[in-house]
């Protein structure tokens, strides 16, 4: 193992960091309004961290070699995504990103450009940041002896059960709105959902569970989030996204 437990800790929180202030920089200026990005509560996107930290320890060996580098790099980066893809969808119940319309998908989880995106930038990674990051570890690893990292790993482990809680409420609270939509629908003998008719009659369709603030966070900050499971919510998503920004 190239690196220390206490290590991969702080490289796990520190990319988790720089990848959630990429994301909502790049996000913010593309949607033209501040997305705080992440899945979970704090300003981290262990997305990040996992794939990173995963392709450090992996890739290690080939470091000396640019091309077994990238391809490497390529391969396990992919093979995380697609993983990190199905695990959101399966236990979450959540797609976050959605490749279907680009070239060569695997199931919109993976797909050629995005993995040659992956390529280039691990190659970039361990030449020109990873070195910088290692100093910074090795500064905080000689004062603080480990404690720091033990903090982080209590923190972010109690933001993944908060987190846990929320988008289970978020799923009861899809569902709420997919069943309400449907005996809407049933009611008057409607077959096609239409957007202006929900809306018209919100009061009567909005569910007693309320999207708190974490779940509207979501919709607006990951416009292709999905429930896997609610179709008639996924519909009107869109819509009901700019009505929370126009509040």
């Amino acid at each position: 193992m190239p690196y220390s437990l206490s290590e991969i800790v702080m490289l796990f929180f520190t990319y988790s960091v720089i990848g959630w202030i990429w994301e909502t920089i790049y996000c913010s200026l593309k949607d033209h309004h501040y997305d705080y990005r992440g899945f979970l509560f704090g300003p981290y996107c262990p997305v990040y961290g996992f794939a990173v930290t995963t392709i450090l320890i992996f890739t290690d060996k080939f470091k000396n070699h640019l091309i077994l580098l990238f391809i490497s790099g390529l391969i396990v980066a992919t093979i995380f995504e697609y993983l990190a893809s199905l695990f959101l969808e399966k236990v979450f119940h959540m797609k976050l990103w959605d490749y279907s319309d680009l070239w060569g998908n695997l199931q919109g989880r993976v797909a050629p450009m995005i993995s040659l995106f992956w390529g280039f930038g691990v190659v970039l990674l361990d030449k020109f940041i990873q070195p910088h990051i290692q100093d910074f570890l090795n500064w905080e690893e000689a004062r603080t002896h480990g404690a720091f990292a033990v903090i982080v790993a209590v923190i972010m482990a109690t933001d993944f059960v908060f987190t846990i809680i929320s988008v289970e409420r978020f799923n009861v609270t899809t569902k709420e709105w997919n069943d309400r939509i449907n005996a809407f629908f049933k009611k008057r003998g409607h077959e096609l959902s239409s957007h202006e008719l929900i809306f018209k009659h919100l009061d009567e369709v909005k569910p007693k569970h309320k999207l708190s603030w974490n779940h509207k966070r979501l919709l607006n900050s990951f416009p292709q989030l999905k429930s896997t499971n609610n179709k008639q919510f996924n519909d009107i998503k869109q819509d009901l996204v700019k009505r929370i920004n126009q509040k």
